[in-house]
């Protein structure tokens, strides 16, 4: 039976934890060419700049959604790929925050709650709640991908409809839906219509958990 060098090993290997690192690039280059700032800490960045792209729904969760173990074992699903690809759901974040929002939910926590006086968003074990800033963001990237693929909230509706309500669309958000309509052919209908929040149908919070 055939087996690898650890010579060829280490010229494969690479290439294949690279592939998430060079669509992040791509993204920030088509989406932030002129710089911008991350969602949840407001820190300017240069697309060249050494930045995180966070997807707003949970790939752990949305892998289970479809059925896998694993994100690994859902890549060959062409909705799941749609899904992670979808610029309207993707942010730029600092390398901070994004280790803090890993594997938890969306939520409202009470003042008591671990608070990062940097960015002003907090978090538990399993629950991340954005800074005032950045929640209408949030509402209408989760909104979106619950309306145009049908997929469970992560998180309550109301709470997503507050949050779409205390946050208006800024011109920002404006900026990035026209510039992603011109990159993949589609809007972000509820920064359009911010109204459009409070005629969606909601479905039951998906609170997976993984070993």
């Amino acid at each position: 039976m055939y087996k690898p060098t650890l010579a060829l090993l280490a010229v494969f290997l690479p290439v294949a934890a690279s592939y998430a690192g060079g669509m992040d690039t791509l993204f920030l280059k088509q989406i932030y060419a002129n710089g911008g700032s991350t969602l949840y800490c407001k820190e300017s960045f240069q697309p060249a700049d050494r930045i995180s792209v966070e997807q707003i729904y949970d790939k752990r969760r949305l892998a289970q959604h479809f059925g896998c173990r694993s994100s690994r074992l859902c890549e060959n699903n062409p909705q799941f790929a749609d899904i992670r690809k979808d610029s309207h759901a993707l942010f730029p974040v600092t390398r901070r925050a994004e280790l803090d929002r890993r594997r938890t939910l969306f939520g409202d926590l009470p003042d008591t709650s671990t608070k990062n006086e940097k960015c002003g968003y907090k978090q538990s074990f399993q629950v991340f709640e954005p800074p005032a800033s950045a929640k209408g963001d949030v509402a209408r990237a989760m909104l979106y991908l619950h309306e145009r693929y049908e997929l469970p909230l992560l998180g309550t509706l109301e709470m997503y409809q507050r949050w779409n309500r205390e946050d208006p669309v800024t011109e920002e958000e404006r900026r990035r839906n026209n510039v992603i309509e011109q990159q993949q052919g589609n809007r972000n209908p509820f920064i359009d219509e911010p109204d459009r929040a409070q005629s969606v149908r909601g479905s039951s919070p998906l609170n997976m958990q993984f070993p």
